[in-house]
């Protein structure tokens, strides 16, 4: 979690990222990826100071020589943070960074930074900085759950500190479209029956690519991980952290491995929770992942016929149950009696339940009640409240940013298909291994094709010579970054 999609967007977010937040409401975030709170950082602080060069480059972003970017990164480290209350104990500041590594010298642009200072003071170590997931996930608000998500002994002497990644939030936001636009986009068919739905779905994302183009066109180059990372590490030096300790869920696993790829010598302790195999093609992390929510919904159905919740008692399989008010949703939307003027169809609710598989503890019990609401009441709006948490749409029908920002730093990072009929292609070889999944997350980058600015990355090892060890955690059958990848 990543918290943003279209049925291609809204598989960018299931398919590309590994996972979003996901929110039971939208001040309360828990990691979607993981139902696994971060793990206590060693309590030894680091006696050695890091090194002034960071390691080799290997992702290409704007292929900017190390050297170039340590001496950006010290030239921005000099700055200070100008630190101001803003609630609930935690203080904010925004932090100055160069729009392009490159070019210190240029443009700049302000990363929003979020604070709870440490509760025993005279016994502090330094500062664990945190990432959700996404990407689009907002790191300002995820820190807010700092005191549900994190241990006691690491509250007591670690100030915890997150921040919005460049293009998300309130740091320099990528923006596209308005809310009605993205009411649109969010609703095209997933899986297109003809070459109508079809046209209806590639053009949204062109229009999705387009747009961006025309509003933020100066930051779409500069909004990779690559880049993010080097935000983290003038974070780092401006908190007066002699090393960097990170915590990092799904996607933000991926930024930790930039960051480690980049500046080795400079961590201190690293947790990476549900991990992101970067050496993986887009395409591939697609397929696995459309595979793990199959398996996902498979073990909730089995769960709930050993359990004989409501959906078992139908005198029906529920898989069929299941399958059946999917099916509903294509032909027909449902009517969401909480939602006055919106329907449900076969993207709010596929992507509901998808929604609803991230976490048996926090989610199942909710999934159960959505999908026996719209089967036996012809009501879905459980499913479209689950909906709507993903793609961070609240009650007045506004959007954050999440899901411009899931699109900007996905095509950014890695390479995707510029030839639409390939995305057919793997929408025929994806249903066949996952049939409920497949061909929806095969759409998923569609906006890729269209993207105005090149990737920055590419699918690639990553390896951090000097860096010391770093835990990296996988949860059996997570659906949205699998075992095997942690592995």
């Amino acid at each position: 979690m990543n918290r943003r999609l279209t049925a291609s967007l809204l598989a960018v977010a299931l398919a590309t990222a590994g996972c979003h937040t996901g929110r039971t409401s939208r001040g309360d975030q828990v990691p979607l990826g993981s139902a696994t709170p971060p793990s206590s950082a060693p309590a030894t602080p680091s006696a050695t100071s890091p090194t002034a060069t960071p390691g080799n480059d290997a992702t290409n972003a704007g292929d900017v020589p190390p050297a170039v970017v340590a001496a950006s990164v010290a030239q921005y480290a000099k700055r200070r943070l100008d630190w101001h209350g803003c609630g609930d104990g935690f203080d904010c500041a925004d932090l100055t960074v160069p729009l392009d590594y490159a070019r210190p010298d240029g443009e700049t642009i302000k990363v929003a930074v979020i604070r709870l200072k440490a509760r025993k003071q005279s016994q502090r170590i330094g500062s664990v900085v945190l990432n959700p997931g996404g990407p689009g996930g907002s790191g300002v608000e995820f820190a807010r759950s700092a005191r549900q998500l994190l241990p006691g002994e690491i509250l007591d002497r670690f100030d915890t500190v997150s921040f919005d990644p460049r293009g998300v939030g309130k740091s320099a936001p990528v923006d596209c479209l308005g809310d009605a636009d993205l009411d649109k986009l969010l609703a095209a068919d997933p899986t297109p029956d003809d070459a109508a739905e079809r046209s209806a779905l590639f053009d949204l994302n062109k229009g999705l690519a387009t747009a961006c183009q025309r509003k933020s066109a100066k930051l779409l180059p500069h909004l990779g991980t690559v880049d993010a990372a080097r935000d983290m590490e003038v974070l780092r030096a401006v908190l007066g952290d002699p090393k960097l300790t990170y915590v990092g869920f799904s996607y933000g696993t991926v930024l930790g491995a930039r960051y480690a790829q980049q500046f080795p010598t400079h961590i201190r302790a690293f947790v990476l929770d549900g991990a992101v195999d970067p050496s993986l093609s887009n395409r591939d992390v697609t397929l696995a992942q459309a595979q793990g929510f199959e398996t996902a919904l498979t073990a909730f159905i089995a769960d709930c016929d050993a359990s004989g919740c409501p959906l078992s008692k139908h005198g029906r399989p529920t898989k069929d149950v299941v399958n059946a008010i999917v099916a509903r949703a294509d032909a027909q939307p449902y009517r969401a009696s909480r939602y006055p003027g919106r329907r449900a169809g076969e993207s709010e609710v596929l992507f509901g339940i998808a929604a609803g598989l991230y976490s048996k503890e926090f989610y199942w019990p909710v999934l159960r009640e959505a999908i026996e609401a719209a089967y036996s009441q012809g009501d879905a709006s459980g499913l479209l409240a689950l909906f709507d948490s993903l793609v961070e749409r609240d009650d007045n029908g506004h959007y954050s940013n999440s899901v411009e920002a899931q699109a900007a730093i996905s095509c950014d990072d890695g390479e995707y298909a510029h030839d639409p009929a390939a995305y057919d292609r793997d929408a025929v070889e994806f249903a066949k291994k996952a049939p409920r999944f497949g061909r929806a997350l095969a759409y998923g980058p569609v906006a890729c094709a269209y993207w105005p600015v090149p990737p920055v990355s590419h699918p690639a090892p990553v390896s951090a010579p000097g860096a010391p060890t770093i835990v990296v955690v996988g949860t059996t059958r997570d659906p949205a970054t699998p075992y095997a990848w942690s592995k």
